[in-house]
């Protein structure tokens, strides 16, 4: 009997879309929101149907500003708009929240006035509602805003040109209510201060306090309606226009600029269960810079873009690991064009930077691209 042999041939299994770390790849500009800078963007994490959604800010020279945006589909690299129907007026510099089922978006400017109107955008419905102007903080700009897990907190921000407040709320999306939280014991009035939320308190840090640097900070207890400070020993030094974020125990404050407006190469770290700062490494770290943009990764804080002091946009980044206290350099290789005013996003694997502003006038982007570190 005749044995055939049969030569088996082994090809390694491989995805058509695998991707390499430490690669940039553009994301689809195809029905993407109008160019635009000062807008807001938040992360859905919607099973099967996850998407950021960018809406508002200023896509002309000329006010009303946006109120626009559209929703990107991570999936299928795909936008679709946003309703305008019910959305909030047009404005810049809003901040926005995503509640597991909607993105709120409070505050901001129109080009001429502090606003305090707001609105909730449904993406499954295609949707928006205003938030309520009964008992809601006084109008705003640089303020803070925290989503605890069923209420969203606002507090302090700019409310002319000359004056900050100290005052803020706590909004219930589900009676659509809000209600005013204690001054007593809070830091100064102050504007474009860190703010995030640790799981069980909002933490406060830093910003300009009528027309000071600080850099001191507090906790706000929402179940108490209590003030904690926190420890200003080995504290960064006061700055503003500064990169921070959160990462389950720390909060990152790096770069920004001091009062002479001299671009700061430093940060620390501060963690919630020693109470103590601990300084970043220098050595590797991104250029000087402020308004950079940073996300947390589950591993490493990814900081990226901004502009020096003239105002020239920066399009260079890297990774901080908070265990090693290493910086990485992000390549360049297929980066976005230097940019500031733009906004990042982490959806899961991937940091998502959109949009923002290039050199000179009124020179924005549309388009979008994913970092995978």
């Amino acid at each position: 009997m005749m044995i055939r042999r049969i030569a088996l041939c082994f090809v390694p299994l491989m995805m058509a879309s695998a991707v390499l770390a430490d690669s940039w790849s553009p994301i689809s500009v195809v029905n993407a929101p109008t160019a635009r800078t000062a807008h807001s963007a938040v992360f859905t994490r919607i099973d099967g149907t996850d998407q950021m959604i960018v809406w508002g800010g200023q896509d002309s020279s000329s006010v009303p500003f946006a109120n626009t945006g559209a929703r990107w589909k991570r999936s299928a690299n795909r936008w679709g708009a946003t309703a305008t129907a019910e959305a909030p007026s047009g404005r810049e510099g809003q901040t926005a929240v995503w509640t597991r089922h909607e993105m709120i978006v409070w505050g901001g400017d129109d080009g001429i006035n502090f606003l305090n109107t707001g609105g909730r955008y449904d993406p499954v419905k295609d949707m928006w509602q205003p938030t309520s102007l009964i008992g809601a903080p006084s109008p705003r700009f640089g303020h803070s805003l925290v989503w605890t897990g069923d209420r969203m907190i606002v507090w302090a921000g700019a409310i002319s040109f000359a004056g900050d407040t100290n005052t803020g709320a706590i909004y219930d999306p589900v009676t659509d209510t809000w209600s005013p939280i204690t001054t007593t014991g809070a830091p100064s009035p102050r504007n474009h201060q860190a703010s995030v939320w640790t799981g069980s308190q909002m933490l406060v840090w830093g910003g300009i306090s009528l027309g000071t640097y600080v850099n001191d900070g507090a906790l706000y207890d929402p179940r108490t309606d209590t003030w904690t400070p926190i420890s200003t020993v080995n504290a960064p030094s006061p700055r503003l226009f500064f990169a921070s974020a959160w990462d389950s125990t720390n909060l990152f404050v790096w770069g920004g600029v001091n009062s002479s407006f001299k671009p700061l190469p430093d940060g620390k770290l501060y963690n919630t269960r020693t109470g103590v700062w601990r300084r970043i490494s220098r050595t590797n770290a991104p250029t000087p810079r402020l308004g950079p943009t940073v996300v947390w990764s589950g591993s490493a804080f990814i900081v990226w873009g901004g502009s020096d002091p003239d105002g020239n946009p920066i399009g260079t980044g890297a990774k901080y690991d908070p265990v090693a206290n290493q910086w990485t350099a992000t390549t360049a290789t297929g980066a976005p064009a230097p940019r500031s005013g733009h906004t990042a996003i982490w959806e899961g694997s991937r940091m998502i930077i959109w949009g923002g502003s290039g050199e000179c006038c009124n020179n924005w982007f549309n388009d979008g691209f994913a970092y995978t570190p």
